[in-house]
């Protein structure tokens, strides 16, 4: 997010670690620009959907059109601090207040 780069995640894995990352995860996604920006436009193929003929459109359109994916990154630099505190310093801050 920090570059600016328009993404598509793709990542498969063995069934069984599939499986039980999807019981032990409570999200609906994995990419850091999605859960920040509360926004899914950042297509994810994960596990059996990891497949070229349902990636390449997604590269596509990413290619055509990354204006709501541009918008996202924004947002979510912008939450994390763009330009502020460096986040080790903000993360260390954090930590202390709660002991």
């Amino acid at each position: 997010a920090a570059a600016g780069t328009p993404m598509v995640i793709a990542y498969d894995m063995h069934p069984l670690t599939l499986w039980l990352t999807q019981r032990a995860l409570r999200i609906d996604t994995v990419t850091l620009v999605n859960l920040v920006s509360e926004t899914r436009v950042v297509p994810e193929f994960i596990g059996a959907r990891c497949k070229p003929d349902l990636i390449a459109p997604a590269v596509l359109d990413l290619l055509q059109n990354s204006h709501a994916q541009d918008e996202a990154m924004t947002l979510t630099m912008q939450r994390l601090g763009q330009g502020g505190e460096p986040p080790g310093l903000r993360a260390a801050r954090s930590v202390l207040a709660h002991l």
